[in-house]
């Protein structure tokens, strides 16, 4: 092993070992000051840092230096529940910006999952919702029309899950779930005040009624450092 890989693998544990018995929060030291402390040229600590950031530990926030990472959000995407009853479950303060909502003509992957032809129509938003005053995840939610009419009547910027439940008597759904990791690329990456190519989770869900019937199809993209994915499955053998 040479001296940088056991200098900034030295530097990674020590900062976790800090973060993990929350003796280092807030803010991290400026990088000169932590190459000061640690006697390391800034290349070696930016990869302990690179490092530390991939495990969720700490974060870069533009044009503002590193931070730890708040108390990680339990999200269990199977759950028919609104972002407001499970974040405040959990003692966070939610809040919900609507930055774009439209209607438009399905592109060909959301026309295929929810069954619809070149006539039908979709209300699409893009939103993003934020625990603590953190911006956590982008969403952008596509509805059909034909399924659920006049939604775009109503104010998209509250519980979808809600609005289904008492207007549309969707009390209990289906859904097909794919995460996969990915990089948060501007305008998401702005949205989430990250840099461009960020690491990321994107949720991709297609929302159905009892009988089988497709009329909603989401992406999430979700900062990795803030979330647990949990699902608690009751299995019979």
């Amino acid at each position: 092993m040479s001296t940088q890989s056991f200098a900034y693998a030295q530097v990674r544990e020590l900062l976790t070992k800090q973060i993990t018995e929350q003796q280092l929060t807030g803010s991290l030291p400026s990088e000169r000051e932590l190459c000061a402390t640690f006697d390391i040229a800034r290349s070696t600590l930016r990869q302990a840092l690179g490092q530390l950031e991939n495990m969720g530990l700490i974060y870069r926030k533009n044009r503002s230096g590193w931070y730890v990472c708040p108390r990680k959000l339990k999200y269990d995407p199977m759950q028919h529940a609104s972002f407001l009853q499970y974040t405040t479950a959990q003692g966070f303060q939610p809040s919900t910006e609507l930055i774009e909502q439209k209607k438009q003509k399905p592109c060909k992957e959301i026309a295929t999952a929810l069954a619809l032809d070149g006539r039908a129509s979709l209300t699409s938003i893009l939103r993003v919702r934020s625990v603590d005053g953190r911006a956590v995840v982008v969403e952008n939610l596509n509805f059909s029309n034909k399924h659920l009419p006049n939604i775009d009547k109503h104010d998209l910027s509250l519980s979808i899950s809600v609005l289904l439940k008492n207007t549309y008597q969707h009390h209990d759904v289906l859904y097909d779930i794919a995460v996969e990791s990915c990089c948060l690329f501007n305008p998401i990456a702005q949205l989430l005040d990250t840099y461009d190519g960020a690491l990321g989770l994107k949720v991709t869900r297609i929302v159905r009624d009892l009988n089988g019937v497709a009329f909603e199809f989401d992406r999430e993209y979700w900062r990795h450092d803030a979330l647990m994915i949990e699902n608690k499955a009751k299995l019979q053998f």
